[in-house]
């Protein structure tokens, strides 16, 4: 299959390039830019997605079988800071993407990402939260996100395309910036362990429970869906277990090799609005078999150490 990755550059996309080529197909990486480019067989497309005669002209040129459209502004803090930007590229930029993709592919499958952000405080319900929950998003990335798969699903049912779009939770794993809970502490063990900061870690509130799933099963979560025949819609991606946030530091702690002192700073003490944040992945169990493999521990571990790589 011919797959166009949008922001393949990025930390989903490089692991979803890979697993694409080793499940052999033909991968076109789309980024914005030539700082990173993968080697052969994938094909590097470089194109701004924010500008639709760019978009049209990749598109008519790959006529991709399938689309995994990753390309997207995901920090929070940016989004407060920008909302119109956001909104651009996390909105509009996907129904450009439909709107090229109809023209010049319109027998090809288009896999939104969305976000379990767009649930928002309908977390506060404390159960698995389904495809069916209803959608408070609490940030303008959020919205940002529940409003382009609003639409391009809109849109694909009057036009008779195919649009699949998933709400992952919290991801992490090798190769994830900082700016995300996982990888911040374990930056800091890193930077610890050489010296390069002093042995503590200075937190807020860690008694928030989250959905953690390994990036490379979220991967594998949207192959399944773009190769199999599966009903067009939303589909969480998550493990349905919550771990607390406070257990990941301590964790992560505990395998360091020096002593690490956790302080509480009352500047950070924020509560969360949502204690416990859980998805429920049922639905793309029984439309594909998707389940998570890898396990937490093993995931942290293999983060930390990316990390003590790259310090």
């Amino acid at each position: 299959m011919r797959v166009l990755v949008t922001g393949a550059n990025g930390f989903v996309g490089k692991h979803l390039v890979a697993a694409l080529v080793e499940r052999h197909h033909t991968v076109y990486a789309a980024m914005l830019d030539h700082s990173d480019t993968f080697l052969k067989p994938v094909t590097n497309c470089f194109f701004d997605i924010t500008d639709e005669t760019q978009v049209n002209e990749v598109m008519e040129r790959v006529k991709p079988e399938g689309i995994i459209h990753l390309a997207a502004q995901s920090m929070v803090k940016r989004a407060w800071e920008s909302p119109n930007s956001t909104l651009i590229t996390n909105t509009i930029s996907t129904i450009s993407i439909l709107e090229c993709m109809k023209k010049h592919a319109p027998n090809a499958k288009l896999i939104s990402i969305g976000s379990s952000e767009e649930y928002g405080l309908a977390g506060k319900t404390v159960v698995p939260l389904t495809e069916d929950s209803g959608c408070f998003p609490m940030n303008p990335y959020a919205t940002s996100k529940l409003a382009a798969g609003q639409i391009v699903l809109q849109l694909a049912q009057r036009d008779q395309v195919q649009v699949v779009h998933v709400r992952p939770f919290n991801h992490f794993g090798p190769g994830q910036r900082e700016g995300f809970v996982i990888s911040d502490f374990a930056s800091q063990v890193a930077r610890i362990e050489k010296k390069i900061i002093p042995p503590v870690i200075r937190v807020g509130d860690l008694s928030a429970s989250r959905d953690f799933t390994d990036v490379r099963d979220v991967v594998d979560a949207y192959i399944s869906l773009l190769e199999s025949n599966v009903s067009l819609g939303i589909y969480n991606i998550c493990s349905g277990k919550p771990v607390v946030v406070e257990q990941i530091l301590k964790f992560l702690v505990g395998q360091s090799s020096v002593q690490i002192e956790v302080q509480k700073d009352p500047s950070r003490m924020r509560p969360s609005d949502v204690p416990q944040f859980i998805g429920s992945y049922e639905k793309l169990n029984k439309e594909t078999g998707w389940k998570p493999k890898l396990l937490f521990e093993d995931s942290l571990l293999e983060t930390l150490k990316w990390w003590r790589s790259k310090v």
